[in-house]
């Protein structure tokens, strides 16, 4: 596992939104594309906290090539998301074709985990079933999915206040008045673009 976490964006505060904001740049007619592999997905689920060291180095030995349509699907799990937050932003329901395949994908994750016994402190634990290893980092995507559409009150869930900035996050901050992806990034940069505008 190379360490690449400085190519993802992680200002959004929750796996699921880090996901969207894996497409850079958006909305620029040249965004920048950071799971164009199954490999990035296996790094971007890692890194997210999605997967464990030990399961992601299993499936880095599998044949990456395989993995080319779970990626390719996490990219679509991911647009379809990114839909859903825009028609919030934009006070709209979401589309239904949105809605139905997140929860197709959530739906197939669950499918896809088994219990199995513990000794303590519960008496089972849902894990992987073995049968879809390939599929984990996506299933696991999915089901951070779930948690952010189902847990996270909807007025926490924030897109930057940069124009320019299509990213997401979920705002934390007290009072919830945080209004940028990152002060270091849109929040300096759009300060300095008042002030030009004021002493004009």
């Amino acid at each position: 596992m190379s360490d690449c976490a400085d190519r993802f964006e992680w200002s959004g505060g929750h796996p699921a939104l880090d996901l969207v904001n894996t497409l850079d740049e958006r909305p620029s007619p040249a965004p920048i594309e950071n799971l164009a592999t199954y490999r990035d997905l296996i790094e971007f689920a890692v890194l997210a906290g999605l997967v464990d060291r030990r399961t992601a180095a299993r499936l880095q030995r599998l044949d990456s090539r395989s993995g080319s349509p779970i990626a390719k699907n996490a990219r679509r799990l991911r647009e379809h998301l990114h839909d859903v937050l825009a028609a919030a932003h934009s006070r709209r329901p979401a589309r239904q074709p949105n809605l139905d395949a997140l929860s197709a994908a959530i739906q197939a994750a669950h499918a896809a985990r088994r219990l199995v016994a513990l000794s303590s402190p519960g008496l089972a634990d849902l894990r992987w079933s073995p049968a879809v290893t390939l599929e984990i980092p996506l299933h696991a995507c999915s089901l951070a999915i779930e948690r952010l559409l189902v847990d996270e009150p909807r007025k926490r869930i924030r897109k930057c206040g940069a124009s320019d900035c299509d990213v997401y996050y979920l705002d934390t901050s007290k009072g919830q008045r945080r209004q940028w992806c990152s002060m270091g990034n849109c929040g300096n940069r759009e300060k300095q673009r008042r002030w030009r505008c004021a002493t004009r």
